[in-house]
């Protein structure tokens, strides 16, 4: 690629189009992925279906597509950085990658597991948290932690976060050594991932029925692995000529959503139901991000901004917050509630934010090649 192929952001991976610079800054600043206000809404969004069925609410509202939209958010996010990162020095530099999803994911998770371990001491929850769990969790153990006849305790969904770092560790690297590949024949590539998983998934449940297919991350890897197709493939903030999908294609994802979240047989559920969820979602993806008009005000909303910025660490510490507050009984929702975003937001400001300005350093760095 020629400097000036660089300085016009041309497509490296050989699709031939032109890359579109995605948002704030000139050319001295990388893009900016995590403001982009489709971004930002499918982010509260996630997070807020998460917290309203784990209010009680499970029955009625889907936690599950809640930590669905996570993992295609994340796949998305980290392959359109590491897509840009290739695109301007013509390499990916993973150690630098790995420094920032440690400032990232660590501080924010091990003090929320720290206040956890205050509140079992002092019996403000009724959970026995061993070190042997702990040990487990700080590993991104907890979803095969069943396996190893050690259950985790702490009152964390950490299985999700171990899904997501599971992929971290391994995905960086295949993706340099095919970055070389036209987008497409990458896409083509992780498909197929996509559709051993679902085999993966039939063959676990033929075998041992539904079990911990929800948990594991080789069943569930490919809920992650969708969002990076959309990264590599018809990207609607880096391709010129992206696919801008129709109100009908919207409208029929949206039904393939509803038809996944009513059939509820387990056969269904713990195996075809993630591939049709991720199809899907590549659609109402591309619209969100692409949206106009009331699409785009509605999630661009101040709140909704908000609510993502403090989503990471409201994941980590709502479900401790209400084990704290069920005393509390009609009061324990609102009250932990409250508590979980004063958390989230002394977290933000006092960690989270900090450390966001080193990670922006460090991609800066090697976003242009230095």
């Amino acid at each position: 690629m020629t400097n000036a192929e660089k300085t016009l952001g041309m497509d490296v991976l050989g699709t031939g189009a032109p890359v579109r610079r995605a948002a704030t800054g000139g050319p001295d600043r990388p893009l900016s992925i995590s403001r982009i206000p489709g971004i930002d809404g499918l982010r509260a969004l996630a997070i807020l279906i998460v917290m309203v069925s784990h209010a009680g609410l499970g029955r009625y509202v889907p936690g599950g597509f809640g930590v669905t939209i996570f993992f295609f958010l994340s796949g998305y996010l980290i392959t359109t950085l590491l897509r840009m990162e290739y695109g301007r020095s013509g390499r990916i530099n993973l150690p630098a990658f790995y420094m920032r999803r440690v400032l990232r994911i660590l501080p924010p998770l091990y003090l929320t597991m720290t206040l956890v371990v205050v509140l079992a001491l002092t019996a403000v929850i009724d959970t026995r948290v061993t070190p042997l769990n702990l040990v487990t969790d700080a590993l991104f153990l907890t979803n095969y932690a069943g396996l190893l006849g050690l259950p985790s305790t702490t009152p964390i969904p950490l299985w999700s976060l171990d899904v997501e770092e599971h992929f971290y560790m391994l995905f960086p690297a295949c993706f340099a050594a095919l970055a070389m590949w036209r987008g497409s024949r990458i896409a083509r590539t992780l498909g197929a991932i996509c559709l051993l998983t679902l085999l993966i998934r039939i063959a676990t449940f033929a075998a041992i029925g539904e079990g911990e297919i929800y948990y594991w991350s080789h069943t569930r890897i490919d809920s992650i692995i969708f969002g990076a197709v959309l990264a590599v493939w018809q990207n609607p903030m880096l391709d010129e000529d992206a696919w801008r999908p129709r109100p009908w294609h919207v409208a029929l994802a949206l039904l393939v959503i509803a038809l996944t979240l009513a059939l509820r047989a387990p056969a269904f559920r713990e195996t075809l139901r993630y591939t049709l969820q991720g199809g899907a979602l590549f659609v109402l993806f591309s619209a969100a991000i692409q949206a106009r008009g009331p699409v785009a005000r509605l999630l661009a909303q101040r709140w909704l901004r908000v609510v993502a910025l403090f989503s990471y660490t409201l994941y980590l510490v709502h479900m401790p917050m209400l084990e704290a507050m069920r005393p509390l009984g009609l009061w324990s929702v609102p009250v932990a509630y409250v508590l979980a975003f004063a958390w989230a937001a002394g977290m933000y400001a006092c960690v989270e934010r900090p450390l966001a300005r080193r990670r922006q350093r460090s991609l800066r760095k090697v976003v242009q090649g230095a």
